[in-house]
């Protein structure tokens, strides 16, 4: 039984079963989860073993199970907690499907896992028997079957803001997205400031978080990634598109990893691969759409999915073939300057770039003097082009 994060409370209501699964890449709701199945186990008291074995093998697996039915010498239940259990599962099959057929009396075994293949035998068996917890990271941004979606409709504002209300905290959902903006989206960073924000409002015997608040507490600017920035350049929103490339410089993006990328070279180099695959998709899109091609057709042609086809629709609207083409050639131009190493430098590249962007209909701002106060833009969305 496959379950979010947010229903593991209800699930542990009745009691700790002797298999529990938390799998996904989200390292801060996998540490979430676990306190919460020790705390309904006992709380600190419980003893953890936490097992983290490189390349487990069959005298692993054996000793595994045979510690799970053996009972505690000093008594209670035994807690065991697998790190990198994706490892341990391909170890002799035939055992861990007895064992899931045939559970312990006593004692939990905790299974983690960054990523689990659901198509294994095993795999499976434990999605149908066990409590499966799915900790994927929420979506930061609108779905792209929504382009005209506000900047705040999407999963993590919604788990900023119901973090919040499990604090006790009233916080509307513009200003959450000040809050991300600021923040970023590493859940642990997030979570880390709401809690900051929570002390500081019961010192005041209030509960509304504020974008006053938020400004008053967090980092000035906005954390934004280059794939926001490229959009930009294909929405043919000059400001945002000015505004966006400063604040990736100053704070880096942070990559699937995890890690942090500030070399200026560097983020310049991956926005201008992700821009070029982008235009190689738009201008297979004004192909298809010149010749009249059907909707399955745009999708062969171009290479998205359905879900897609919104917002590329929407970018193919504000880059027509012409400016499409001299958009390509100002990253092309760029790319050839940066590799050249006697031409300007990133930062000045970024700042040619979104300069030389072509508005579309009914955007304004030319520049860095069109660029509008920031301000409380983000807790109204007033800022974001698809408003």
């Amino acid at each position: 039984m496959k379950i979010p994060p947010t229903q593991l409370d209800s699930s542990l209501r009745d009691g700790v079963p002797p298999w529990i699964v938390i799998a996904g890449p989200e390292e801060f709701l996998q540490r979430e989860s676990l306190d919460k199945i020790r705390g309904a186990l006992g709380g600190e008291s419980v003893e953890l073993d936490r097992r983290r074995v490189k390349s487990p093998n069959e005298t692993d697996v054996v000793a595994l199970f045979d510690d799970l039915r053996t009972p505690s010498l000093f008594g209670g239940s035994r807690t065991i907690v697998i790190d990198g259990a994706e490892k341990w599962l391909p170890v002799t099959p035939e055992m861990w499907q007895h064992a899931i057929e045939n559970p312990w009396s006593d004692g939990t075994l905790i299974l983690i896992a960054d990523s689990i293949d659901g198509r294994g035998k095993i795999a499976k068996a434990l999605a149908k028997t066990v409590l499966w917890v799915e900790v994927k990271a929420p979506f930061n941004r609108p779905p792209p079957w929504k382009p005209n979606a506000r900047p705040w409709e999407h999963d993590l504002n919604a788990w900023i803001v119901g973090r919040a209300r499990s604090l006790k905290l009233r916080l509307d959902p513009p200003t959450a997205h000040l809050l991300q903006c600021r923040i970023g989206t590493r859940l642990g960073d997030l979570a880390a400031v709401l809690d900051r924000l929570k002390t500081v409002l019961t010192a005041r015997e209030d509960s509304v978080i504020t974008a006053e608040l938020i400004e008053e507490h967090t980092p000035a600017g906005e954390e934004s990634s280059l794939f926001e920035v490229v959009d930009s350049w294909f929405l043919g929103d000059r400001a945002r598109a000015w505004h966006l490339s400063r604040e990736l410089l100053r704070r880096g993006s942070v990559e699937s990893s995890g890690a942090r990328t500030t070399d200026p070279t560097a983020l310049l180099l991956q926005s201008i691969g992700v821009a070029l695959s982008r235009a190689r998709q738009l201008r297979a899109w004004h192909g298809a759409q010149s010749r009249g091609a059907s909707e399955a057709d745009l999708m062969r042609e171009v290479g998205v999915a359905k879900p897609f086809l919104p917002r590329l629709r929407q970018q193919a609207g504000a880059t027509p073939p012409p400016e499409l083409d001299r958009l390509v050639d100002r990253l092309l131009r760029a790319d050839c300057d940066l590799k050249s190493g006697i031409g300007p430098g990133a930062e000045e590249l970024f700042e040619r770039i979104a300069a030389g962007v072509r508005p579309s209909r009914g955007q304004r701002g030319s520049g860095p003097r069109g660029a509008p106060n920031r301000g409380r833009a983000h807790s109204t969305g007033g800022f974001n082009s698809r408003q």
